[in-house]
């Protein structure tokens, strides 16, 4: 038997139960993990995260990978991601983010990122869209090549559809937009509730974060809309494919509805999914929770995705994984 090479840190925003994040997470088990024993960094999900120094964590790890999700923000710093104690390993960043529609930078911010992404240590960065990628390079100015491809879930190895008795149509909302107006939300789903459709309110969360967006769900003023809530991340996917059409205000929803060839309205607009949409060719269907045309918008999502634009996000996203992991086995070969 081959022994394990290297044993590599996880940071991320892993273990709070977040979809696409839990995703991320899985994504690295099942690719660095195959090769690298993989650990995540953190302990605790609270401020500061870590019940020791994270100079004694790190000596604990060969090296780090960070990633994925919106984790490069220019107004704000997470010591758990960009812990200058992670630079006495080789760090590799993969698949970030970077949230370009917050205009405010913060000096000290950019300061510590720019000192981060500079460092000799940084042997490989990419990031999940090419505008990301644009603006660590002009902000950040790191060292070495920064690579873009499509966001590293688009990747992941998805379970059958599941199958509805009904025809079915998703709703997804999260805690941070709950106190946004629902009427025309609600609206859109009575009609489509009066043309058959069953509503299926979809928690896309597990843990802790699982518990918040409950409640959101569960305070939802339509009458007669199904919940669903699991645990497992393959029901919560399965249950995604097997809808006629999403409507989504998370990302990771859209990403994985795209991956089963089920169109998403989206209802958070935010750069990423403004981003990912242009690429797909559906620009048509970005959206909001108060867009009176948002019930129009739901019908033309009958629309199909192109087989041809979803096969390319997908060899990306599948490149993207493995370039990190050619990177990590490059610095830890196999005797």
């Amino acid at each position: 038997m081959e022994k394990i090479m290297a044993r590599i840190g996880l940071v991320g925003f892993f273990g709070w139960g977040n979809y696409g994040d839990e995703l991320f997470h899985r994504i690295w088990t099942n690719s660095i993990g195959t090769v690298h024993e993989t650990e995540l960094v953190h302990d605790k999900l609270e401020h500061p995260y870590f019940s020791r120094p994270a100079d004694a964590i790190i000596d604990e790890f060969d090296g780090v990978v960070i990633g994925g999700g919106d984790l490069v923000i220019p107004n704000k710093i997470s010591p758990l991601y960009w812990n200058r104690a992670w630079l006495k390993k080789p760090v590799y960043i993969s698949g970030v983010g970077v949230p370009t529609w917050i205009r405010t930078e913060a000096p000290d911010v950019m300061e510590r990122l720019q000192y981060f992404f500079q460092h000799p240590n940084v042997r490989y960065i990419s990031a999940r869209d090419v505008e990301s990628a644009e603006w660590i390079r002009k902000k950040l100015n790191p060292k070495i090549e920064v690579r873009s491809h499509a966001d590293l879930a688009f990747s992941g190895f998805y379970p059958p559809a599941r199958k509805f008795q009904k025809p079915t149509v998703g709703i997804s909302l999260r805690t941070h937009r709950a106190d946004s107006d629902p009427t025309v939300l609600v609206n859109v789903c009575r009609q489509l509730q009066s043309e058959g459709y069953d509503i299926l309110n979809v928690v896309m969360a597990t843990g802790k974060t699982r518990a918040a967006d409950l409640k959101v769900a569960q305070e939802f003023p339509l009458e007669n809309q199904i919940i669903f809530e699991s645990e497992i991340l393959d029901e919560i996917s399965s249950t995604i494919g097997g809808l006629e059409v999403l409507i989504s205000n998370k990302f990771h929803g859209t990403v994985v509805a795209s991956t089963y060839g089920v169109s998403s309205v989206v209802l958070s607009s935010t750069s990423k999914s403004r981003n990912l949409y242009r690429r797909l060719g559906r620009t048509p269907l970005l959206s909001s929770s108060s867009d009176e045309e948002l019930l129009n918008k739901v019908r033309l999502a009958k629309m199909p995705i192109s087989e041809d634009a979803l096969l390319a996000v997908r060899q990306e996203a599948f490149e993207g994984v493995h370039a990190v992991v050619r990177c990590i086995n490059k610095d830890f070969p196999r005797s």
